[in-house]
């Protein structure tokens, strides 16, 4: 009987003990939610953003026209085909190549003539057969002869005709008015104005028409639209960043290498030309596009923007003072650039300002 009781004790013991609740398990610690920055000094730069065009670079534009009157027999290239320099465009049935020719035959048989002419007066004048005057009537007769031949000569080069077709010529036996009119430079075609059947002219006004159009698109002009106020922030150098409307996440970079000398009587604009590379070909030509011209550099004290406050039309920061005391401080603030914001009045560097967990402090801070 002693030893079943003193089991039933021991039981309830440890019933009881098992009753027992646990202690408060521990607990981790929390991270601050506030966090504390200092104003820094940033370099920014200013943009002059406006809107512009795209053309193609006239320094690296050829334009083909009619180097003489004729029908166009066969036309060699189109618009879109990358050519070289000599590729071939277009041949031209001239009556004026032909003319061209039958001078220079001409003029190759006088200059024959002349010299023969001269060899006889000065063996004339030696054996004093003849004056003096007349030896030298020859030698001018021989000079005009010779000069007209490289007149005729240079007609020839012009027209395409090459230095080892002058034999022929000169001896009647190439009288074809078949003329290949070729590439100057090489590119791109992007314009075609030309016909099998065509006849075109040379010369007949002040501004031909271009037959052919060849462009080099590797570097494409940007025509922006500055106003009248702006000008005077714009200068020679400076950095243009082009972005298209299509593409508005990529970007292409060039310089300003071109000022207007007049405003746009009508949209109170100057033209600034900016030269672009165009190495992927995505710039076409009288494509509309944003420009963004730097117009300088400035260090400024910025502040990250979620630690700029506004309430009741108010723009405040909140200083912390130490010891979990906090203070608000009104400033002036100014341009927003790369996630921060520029500060002009209120804080120095030396401050240490709450950037993040604001609202928590807000009706605290005084």
């Amino acid at each position: 009987m002693v030893l079943l009781a003193s089991l039933l004790v021991a039981g309830c013991k440890d019933a009881k003990s098992a009753q027992k609740p646990a202690g408060p398990a521990p607990t981790a610690p929390t991270q601050s939610p506030v966090k504390i920055v200092q104003p820094e000094l940033r370099t920014r730069t200013a943009v002059l953003e406006t809107t512009g065009k795209v053309q193609f670079n006239e320094e690296q534009l050829v334009r083909v026209n009619a180097p003489v009157t004729g029908r166009v027999l066969e036309v060699l290239a189109r618009p879109g085909e990358a050519v070289q320099t000599g590729h071939r465009l277009f041949i031209l049935d001239s009556p004026d190549l032909g003319q061209a020719k039958s001078d220079y035959a001409k003029a190759v048989s006088d200059l024959q003539r002349s010299e023969k002419a001269i060899k006889l007066a000065r063996e004339l004048f030696e054996m004093k057969a003849t004056a003096e005057k007349d030896l030298r009537d020859a030698e001018n007769e021989y000079n005009k002869a010779m000069a007209e031949r490289d007149r005729a000569a240079s007609r020839l080069r012009a027209l395409g005709v090459k230095p080892e077709q002058l034999k022929d010529i000169a001896a009647r036996a190439d009288a074809s008015t078949a003329i290949t009119v070729t590439a100057p430079r090489g590119g791109i075609v992007v314009e075609r104005n030309i016909s099998p059947g065509q006849v075109v002219a040379y010369g007949q006004s002040d501004t031909p028409v271009s037959l052919f159009v060849i462009a080099n698109l590797s570097t494409m002009w940007i025509l922006a639209d500055v106003y009248e106020p702006d000008v005077p922030r714009v200068r020679l150098g400076q950095t243009v960043r082009i972005t298209l409307p299509c593409c508005p996440r990529e970007s292409y970079e060039g310089k300003v290498t071109g000022i207007g000398a007049a405003i746009d009587k009508e949209s109170r604009t100057l033209k600034i030309k900016a030269v672009v590379p165009n190495a992927g070909g995505t710039l076409k030509a009288e494509m509309f596009v944003k420009a963004a011209i730097e117009t300088g550099a400035s260090h400024v004290l910025t502040l990250p923007q979620s630690a700029v406050q506004r309430q009741d039309g108010q723009t405040f920061v909140l200083l912390d003072k130490g010891r979990g005391e906090y203070t608000r401080r009104a400033v002036k603030t100014g341009a927003e650039f790369d996630g921060v914001v520029e500060v002009l009045e209120g804080v120095t560097p030396a401050d240490r300002v709450v950037s993040t967990g604001g609202v928590l402090l807000k009706r605290d801070a005084r």
